[in-house]
This record gives structure tokens, C-alpha cells and sequence, in this order.
């Protein structure tokens, strides 16, 4: 495939716009010209690799900025700069893959909309363009990331603003061929998070008032043959990686061993332990980690709402942020004055939340003291669930979770001779009840009404009925680690049966087209980190117990993905808050959903990290096995421990969330540099999940 290297775009915040002819310059091209008191030049320089053949092509791309100023114009003024690829005429259609932003997105000749990223928000700098009836894919990357930035300089309301920064974007298009459009700064086109919820455009100018400006920008164009959209975006990928490894791209040194993480946050949660009533008993792990065990917790967003903090507080949350029984049992198996403690949290969950026909609150608000729905209840306080109003019910993925926790700690205190018979019995009530509800295809729905009918709450006018019925069902995969675990514990073919059921709908319906989403209960049926991530851990699970090998095949389809959510790179942070005075490194750190992107990261990889290493060790692929490493290390950032308490009121505190870039900063959402917390998840993930992780690596 041919590249074309375009006009250069210049761009003043005022609103003056020239397109420039290039002066041809030897192996490239060079610009110069004056625009708002500056003169400009600006040399393009294209070098074509030894290794490029007819088939597979690479080339290097080298822009170097110098503006000087000649005249001072008494009024702010900033300067943007573009630079557009075209990419041939011959092919129609592409699948485009941006990490932790876009993939399952097509572009065309009969949609020229543009979508541009702000570098920051993307895991890696790239952009992938694949054919898929040529199986060729094309891609875009930036070798140098930013390392300089400021505050932003603008009112709130205002989409055009000066920004004193090195970050770029990356975006596309369809004009005469596709293009790929190299801006800096960045602009975010035709929609942008950044802002509001109204998703207003972004874009940014870099302020005139130096008398020198010089920027240099490095980029790798890459024409490629590969099987399938997710091998060519998992080698481009780690092909990234490896390159800005060299160039010194690194994770975060700990003051710490990571076995000492484990321990600050154990004795941290165990602190949150309450008893309530008779016989009432659980984890009140919603606060503020700066003001202490009573507080209200620091507010963070979901779908653009912010939550109320005061909700939190009186609130047992058992599946997704919760896992109250996940943490009763760690305590249990690691410290005797918590054996009994954590039979009265497990007990108190299957008398007052397991129903008889199988469905699960994973709710409880102890001042009403009764459980309540996560969705559909006007009466409950308004958590950071998607709201539905036509009915009362649960997800899936919330249902399941504890249950899981639940035959976890059944068989954990059979072991020491403790028999809760009545444990195993809701654990099996709710698997009858899975059985029940799976679909004639092996799916389930992604929620359930409390009577156990499929609750449809994100279906979308502009999805094809397929579109939308995969929606429906795209937390299909999450019971399958349930099922398998109960079809060892019991030695019934029927639970085992079921997960392949499931995992067979998945291999069909989301590995087949290598699109997974749904994941997470706070947003609606897009493409997320979770999603992947189960898909990985459910279908690996299904293939330790049957060693069939579509399964094995299926979820390193999915872990292939899954790792291009996780930053490959450190994205600057400004000088004013902890990130920076840290040495908080975003390298390992993974990106939330395809709204947020990597805007917002947490620690949530570390709970399936364990089957990732697994995963690498069985399919000899290494970069999987260096990616679980990485995200190790990265997710005990800002952890508060004795030798800085992070401004926290205790050791073993972690923000559940990082700002790596601004998320509805008009509303008073996330702007850079936030963070807020704290969460029981964020105590699970960094116990139980990177405990089973250390345990397969030693």
C-alpha cells in the first residue's frame, strides 16, 4: 500500500487556517511560512527501511518544528500544526484499532467522519487500519511520546483553548483514501469526553509567546500481512512496546516488595471490619482515604454522574466494587481472629440476599437493613450502577461474583473442618437458577428482573437486531469460571456442560468477531478492559478443564487484546499533584472503557493477571508474560505505606481511580492528576488477585 504524505495544516486559536504546499526536500519534504507574528519551518523527513518489500513496507517519519518569533501582537495567540497520511485508494473499508480507545470501528468511503484521541488518553500512540478482505493492515505510531505538559489555559465552556504541552493526537478519516490526521497538540474530533457530557470538541493551541519554539515528532508507518484485526493489532503492539522499551520507557520502582503490598492492604481493609444487629457483620470500605474509616468517600463519576458520597456509607456491596465475601475469606485464611469474623459476614449474605429461586441481591443497606436491586429501585440510594426504571433487578456479573466467592470460602472451611452445608446449597440454588435461564444458544442476558426474566436496558435505535442481541448477552462468559469450579467441587457433568454451552456462544459470538464489551455495570454495552479480561480468564478456565483447544485458542484471542489496555508508555504528568511528585509511571497501568479510554486507570488487571501469565507460559508468547509483570508493579502506585502515608490517613490505602487525562472537567468530573477513591475492589484485586499471580510465579 502506497503512502501519501499530505499538505501541512496550520491553525491559529483566533480562527486562521492555511493549508501549506510542501517544497519537495530530498527523502521528504520541508513548509515555510509566517502565521500570527512567528516564522515557522518545518522539515518532514521520510526514510523507507533496508527491510521493506513489496508486501510488508516501513518507514520512519521525522518532523522537526522551530518557530521563532518575529513580531510581538499584544494579544494571546497559540499555533496548531497537522499532518495528514493517506493511505491508498484501492481498498473501501477498514477496521480501525486504537488501544484502549477504538475496535470495532469501521471506516469508509461512505462515512468521512473524523475521530481524533489526545495522545494521553491512548495506552499506546497508535492507530491500526486493517483490510480485512486483503488481510493487510496499516499502521501509525508515534516513537517519541510527550514528556511536557502544563495546565490548560481556558475557561470553563470554551472548546478552543492555549495549552502550553508536547501531547499530540491521532485520528481518521475517509477522504479520497483513508487517512490517518498527526496533530499537535492534540485536538479531540468530532466528539471529545474531555469537557463535558455534551461530548464537545477539543482543541488545543500552543501558546506564542516564546521567542523560540522547536518540537521534534517521530513516527513508524508499517504495511503488513496478518491473519486477523486482533494478530495485527497485538504485533503492532508489542512491536510499540519493544521500541520504546530501548528508548527507555520503564515502570515504576517500588519502595516496596509487592508481598508487603499485599500485607499493608490486608491489615487496612481489616480495619473496616463492623458488626451490626444480631447477627449482621461486613466491610465498610467506602471512605475517603484521606479523612479516614468514617468518612464520606470522595466522589468520583460514572456515565457522567457524579455519586452522591453520603449513599456510600451505610452500603454492603457483594459483586463487582464489593467483594465483602472475597475479603472475609483472605482474612479468614490469613490471621485466626478473622476465621469467625468472616463466617458471620458470609453467613449474614446467604440469609438475608439469596432468594429462593436463585436470583442474588448483592446489595444491603444496613440503615433500612434490607437488601435492595441494583437497578429499578427508586427507593435505594442511587449507586454507580446504570439506571433503569421499568423493573428491579440484578446483572449477571454481580450475581455471579459472589457466588463464586461463596463455594471459594464453602470448600476453603470444609478444608478446616467446618461443613456450611447450607453455603453449598445456595451456591447451587443459584447455578439451578443459571441453568434455567441460559438460552437454547448457551448465552445469558446481561440482567435479570428479581423473577428472573431477561432485562434488555441497553438496546440502541442505530444497532442492527444483531448488534443489539449481542449486546444483551455479552456478559455471557462471566459464569463460566463459576460453573467450572462448581462442576470440580460436585463432579456434575451438567454445570460443566453449561460453561462450554457458554463459552461455545462467545467463541461464536464475541472471539469470532473479536469485539467484547459489556463488561462493567456503570456503563452501557461498549467495548471495556473487563470484558476482555473475562473473556480471557473464563474461556483459559474452560480449557484447563476440558483441554479442548478452541477454548485455549479463544482466549488468547481475547488476551491479545486484553493487554493492549494497559499503558506501554509514561504519559507526563503536571508538576501540582501527586502523580508527579510520586513518580506515578502509567506504564502497566490499565485503561477503564472505550469512553474513558486510558483518561482514567486503575487497578482492576490485576484480577486475572494470574491466567494472563498462564495464557503466555502455554502459548509461548512472551510479551503476555512481560505485560502481567508490568502490570504487577504499576498497580502498587500511590499505595500508602510507612514510609509515605500519600497524605492518607493509614497505610495500605489506595485512590481507586487515576486522572491521567481531564473527564468532564466543566461538570466537576476527573481532570488531570485526580485521584479519589476508596473501594473494596481495590483491596481484592491487590490481595487476591495479585496473591494467585505471585503464587504461579514463584
Amino acid at each position: 500500500m502506497q503512502m501519501k504524505l499530505g499538505k501541512l495544516l496550520a491553525e491559529t486559536k483566533t480562527g486562521e487556517k492555511r493549508q501549506i504546499e510542501p517544497e519537495k526536500d530530498g527523502r521528504g519534504q520541508k513548509y515555510e511560512f509566517e502565521l500570527a507574528g512567528d516564522h515557522f519551518f518545518v522539515r518532514d523527513m521520510v526514510k523507507k527501511t533496508e527491510e521493506s518489500d513489496k508486501e510488508n513496507q516501513e518507514y520512519f517519519i521525522t518532523r522537526r518544528i522551530v518557530g521563532k518569533r518575529k513580531e510581538a501582537s499584544g494579544k494571546k495567540e497559540g499555533i496548531a500544526l497537522s499532518m495528514y497520511l493517506e493511505f491508498g485508494e484501492e481498498t473501501d473499508i477498514f477496521r480501525v484499532g486504537i488501544p484502549s480507545a477504538v475496535y470495532g470501528a469501521y471506516v469508509s468511503r461512505e462515512e468521512s467522519t473524523y475521530h481524533s484521541f489526545m495522545e494521553d488518553r491512548l495506552t499506546g500512540v497508535m492507530l491500526l487500519l486493517f483490510d480485512e478482505d486483503h488481510k493487510k493492515s496499516t499502521v501509525v505510531q508515534k516513537m517519541n511520546p510527550a514528556k511536557y505538559i502544563e495546565k490548560e489555559e481556558r475557561k470553563r465552556g470554551e472548546g478552543r483553548y492555549l495549552h502550553k504541552t508536547e501531547t499530540t493526537s491521532i485520528g481518521y478519516g475517509f477522504g479520497e483514501a483513508a487517512y490517518v490526521k498527526l496533530c499537535w497538540p492534540y485536538e479531540e474530533r468530532e466528539k471529545s469526553v474531555a469537557l463535558d457530557s455534551m461530548e464537545t470538541p477539543a482543541q488545543a493551541f500552543y501558546p506564542l509567546e516564546e521567542e523560540q519554539i522547536e518540537l521534534v515528532l517521530e513516527y513508524r508507518v508499517a504495511h503488513k500481512e496478518c491473519k486477523t484485526f486482533t494478530d495485527g493489532l497485538y504485533q503492532e503492539y508489542q512491536e510499540l512496546s519493544r521500541r520504546l522499551v530501548k528508548r527507555g520507557e520503564k515502570t515504576v520502582r517500588l519502595p516496596f516488595s509487592r508481598e508487603e503490598g499485599i500485607q499493608l492492604r490486608r491489615k487496612c481493609v481489616g480495619r473496616t471490619y463492623r458488626e451490626f444487629g444480631p447477627d449482621g457483620a461486613g466491610f465498610f470500605f467506602d471512605f475517603d482515604p484521606e479523612y479516614g474509616y468514617e468518612s464520606e468517600p470522595s466522589g468520583f463519576g460514572t456515565s457522567f454522574h457524579t455519586i452522591p458520597h453520603k449513599t456510600y456509607t451505610h452500603i454492603l456491596e457483594y459483586g463487582f466494587t464489593g467483594r465483602q465475601l472475597n475479603i472475609a475469606l483472605d482474612l479468614a485464611m490469613h490471621s485466626e481472629d478473622y476465621f469467625r469474623k468472616a463466617e458471620r459476614v458470609i453467613d449474614f449474605f446467604v440469609n438475608y440476599c439469596i432468594t429462593e429461586n436463585g436470583w442474588v441481591y448483592s446489595l444491603y443497606d444496613t440503615e433500612k437493613g434490607a437488601p435492595f436491586a441494583s437497578f429499578g429501585d427508586a427507593s435505594a440510594p442511587r449507586l454507580h450502577y446504570m439506571y433503569y426504571e421499568k423493573c428491579k433487578g440484578n446483572y449477571l456479573r454481580t450475581m455471579t461474583e459472589p457466588m463464586l466467592d461463596l463455594l471459594e470460602a464453602y470448600l476453603w472451611y470444609r478444608k478446616k473442618g467446618v461443613k456450611k452445608e447450607k453455603w453449598l446449597e445456595s451456591v447451587i440454588r443459584f447455578a439451578n437458577f443459571l441453568l434455567e435461564k441460559q438460552n437454547a444458544d448457551g448465552s445469558w442476558c446481561r440482567a435479570y428482573s428479581m423473577t428472573g426474566e431477561p432485562v434488555y436496558m441497553n438496546d440502541r435505535e442505530d444497532y442492527t437486531t444483531e448488534e443489539n442481541d449481542r449486546g444483551r448477552k455479552a456478559s455471557t462468559i462471566i459464569p463460566v469460571m463459576f460453573l467450572c469450579a462448581l462442576a470440580n467441587c460436585l463432579g456434575e457433568e451438567k454445570y460443566l456442560q453449561s460453561a462450554k454451552k457458554a463459552g461455545n456462544y462467545a467463541l461464536e459470538h464475541e472471539v469470532r468477531w473479536e469485539l467484547y464489551q459489556g463488561g462493567t455495570m456503570d456503563n452501557p454495552n461498549v467495548v471495556d478492559k473487563e470484558a476482555s479480561q473475562y473473556m480471557m480468564a473464563g474461556l483459559y478456565h474452560l480449557y484447563q478443564m476440558t483441554k479442548s483447544p478452541e477454548y485455549l485458542e479463544g482466549a488468547l484471542c481475547a488476551a491479545k487484546q486484553f493487554v493492549t489496555w494497559n499503558y506501554i508508555w509514561n504519559a507526563p504528568m503536571r508538576k501540582v499533584n501527586i502523580h508527579f511528585s510520586r513518580g506515578f509511571c502509567t506504564k502497566g497501568m490499565g485503561a477503564i472503557n472505550s469512553i474513558w479510554c486510558g483518561g482514567v486507570v486503575d487497578i482492576y488487571s490485576l484480577f486475572h493477571i494470574r491466567e494472563l501469565y498462564l495464557l503466555g507460559k502455554e502459548a509461548e508468547e512472551s510479551f503476555l508474560i512481560e505485560m502481567a509483570e508490568d502490570i504487577s508493579i504499576a498497580t502498587q502506585q500511590i499505595l500508602s505505606w510507612s514510609g509515605d502515608t500519600m497524605g492518607f490517613c493509614d497505610s495500605g490505602m489506595q485512590p481507586e481511580g487515576f486522572g491521567i487525562c481531564p473527564q468532564g472537567m466543566d461538570e466537576g468530573m476527573i481532570e488531570k492528576g485526580d485521584i479519589w477513591g476508596t473501594l473494596g475492589w481495590i483491596y481484592s484485586a491487590g490481595i487476591s488477585g495479585m496473591e494467585r499471580y505471585l503464587k504461579v510465579i514463584t
